[in-house]
């Protein structure tokens, strides 16, 4: 019996001390890890992602004021930093110093505005109108009534131009047939050329048996002497029996055509003579008497009935160029806004051209920002930024896209393209030309899984995390939907928030999960995963 006990208590001491020492592993075993790894825990959250650049401000509207004609200034009394309205005069210059063209110009608006008076108020216009009505008429009345029978030397010239006119038209006639009409003049002519013709083919022939002799053959000789002469007979011949049958030439029927011509425009001569003094008078000056009197009653017409609106406005026109001129001497505000230059004092001698005046609208604040090629794609119109200026220290404005430009400008090898960022909560701090520094939120994720971009691997082509899970590294499949400043937004149908993930350090062999039901992932969660040790659901509720 107390050997019995004594070997129990040794198998107790013996058990005892084996714990004790694998407890020592164990613990050092997983203070080494711990020691090794570095880890995250999975969060629900925001992601943006943005680009920056920089760029320099810029007013609203801007323009430079200057003088467009010559002279001494008046007193200045607008100072850089001041409001002014639209169209309120800033500057003008001392009327005793203006050009001889600005004087000239108030006494073209004196001119002026009285034409405008006259045409509202007087009745000269009309009344004038109707006297020349009655002048045309009386001219008109009196060429007709002082017409004289003045046709008869007119009518004699008519009736000779036509006697030769018909004289050439009766020479040109006759061209129109050959030269010869008797028929047994033609036919001798004829005749004699086909005896000619015969007596040549004859000698032709004759000549052809010495053809092939000496040239010093006096047979060859004699031949080719009669060939000759027979040709020459029959060519005689033939052209005095052509010339019997031939019609004339051009230059015959040229020379006759232009008789006729001549003779046909003298006709026309005489005839227009006639018709215009048959009657006393010519038609043209009826034509002109009657269009006068058509003119005269049209313009009556026109200003009876008081000046018409077309009128008015050409007068008053003429009024506001000359007001125009004359305002040269004065410099108005185009836009109300803010005066930020101011470059003329009282009394300087200026001309035009000269510039006095920059005026900005200072209640809207853009920023011109150079956007390189390979960032475009991700701008709009409307994204929200954020800018700050390098000299406003400790405050940041709001801004956004306003305008993304087309056309892109090449700098040494970099295409860049214009982007302007309105700030929509400008404050009098900021100044035109100051240097800002701009970003723009291209995308915003709400309520998506975050871990950070040092968790995830990539492996076969695909992404992945490490999550633990009581003592195991269990590998889980992920997709990088977005990463900014060291975070990604992944998306996954296993890997919940809660989760616990590797960042860094030694892995382990692992354990690859997948997604085998929606139901099992939903069952799971970060509210039962405890992280390495604990006892706890699997990431996503994998059993």
């Amino acid at each position: 019996m107390k050997k019995k006990a004594l070997l129990i208590c040794g198998l107790v001491i013996t058990l005892l001390a084996a714990s004790f020492f694998g407890y020592r592993a164990y613990a050092s075993s997983k203070a080494s890890s711990s020691s090794s790894t570095q880890t995250a825990t999975v969060t629900t959250g925001s992601l943006s992602e943005t680009l920056s650049s920089s760029g320099t401000a810029r007013s609203g509207q801007s323009a430079t004021i200057s003088w467009e004609t010559s002279g001494k200034v008046s007193p200045v009394t607008i100072k850089a930093g001041d409001t002014v309205a639209a169209d309120q005069v800033l500057a003008e210059l001392d009327t005793n110093t203006l050009t001889s063209d600005m004087i000239q110009a108030k006494q073209d608006l004196i001119d002026a505005k009285q034409t405008l008076d006259d045409l509202l108020n007087s009745k000269t216009t009309e009344a004038k109108a109707l006297q020349a009505v009655e002048d045309a008429q009386k001219a008109l009345d009196s060429l007709k009534v002082t017409a004289a029978n003045e046709s008869s030397a007119a009518q004699l010239a008519l009736a000779e131009a036509q006697a030769t006119l018909e004289d050439a038209q009766a020479t040109r006639l006759k061209m129109n047939y050959p030269h010869s009409s008797d028929d047994l003049t033609i036919e001798k002519a004829e005749s004699a050329y086909l005896l000619a013709k015969k007596d040549y083919k004859k000698a032709l022939q004759e000549y052809g048996k010495y053809a092939n002799r000496k040239l010093t053959d006096l047979d060859r000789y004699q031949a080719l002497t009669r060939l000759l002469s027979a040709r020459t007979t029959m060519n005689e011949a033939l052209a005095t029996w052509t010339w019997y049958t031939s019609n004339y030439t051009e230059n015959d029927i040229a020379q006759a055509d232009g008789e006729v011509a001549v003779a046909q425009a003298a006709l026309e001569k005489a005839q227009a003579d006639y018709d215009s003094l048959k009657n006393g008078t010519t038609a043209a000056q009826i034509a002109l008497a009657e269009a006068t009197l058509a003119d005269a009653q049209r313009e009556y017409d026109r200003v009876k009935d008081g000046p018409t609106a077309d009128d008015i406005a050409a007068a008053q026109f003429a009024v506001d160029a000359a007001q125009s001129t004359i305002d040269y001497a004065k410099l108005l505000a185009p836009f109300a806004g803010t005066i930020t230059e101011v470059d003329v004092s009282t009394g300087d001698l200026v001309k035009s051209g000269d510039a006095a005046f920059r005026i900005d609208d200072l209640s809207s604040i853009y920023i011109d920002l150079a956007v390189s090629e390979v960032d475009l794609a991700n701008l709009k119109v409307g994204q929200p930024a954020t800018v700050e200026f390098d000299a406003i220290a400790d405050k940041q404005y709001t801004g956004e896209v306003t305008e993304i430009g087309i056309v892109g400008t090449n700098s040494s090898g970099v295409v860049n393209y214009p982007v302007t960022i309105k700030v929509t909560d400008n404050d009098a701090n900021i100044k035109p030309g100051m240097t800002a520094s701009v970003t723009i939120t291209t995308a915003q994720h709400d309520g998506v899984l975050l871990v950070p971009k040092s968790a995830v691997k990539t492996s076969n082509g695909g992404q992945m995390v490490t999550v633990l899970y009581n003592g195991q590294q269990i590998t889980v499949p992920v997709k990088v939907v977005m990463t900014s400043n060291g975070t990604s937004e992944v998306s996954s149908d296993i890997l919940q928030e809660g989760d616990v993930v590797i960042t860094s350090g030694t892995t382990s062999s692992t354990t690859t999960t997948s997604s085998n039901s929606q139901n099992n992932a939903n069952q799971g969660g970060a509210a039962g995963f405890m992280g390495p040790g604990a006892g706890g659901p699997p990431p996503g509720g994998m059993p």
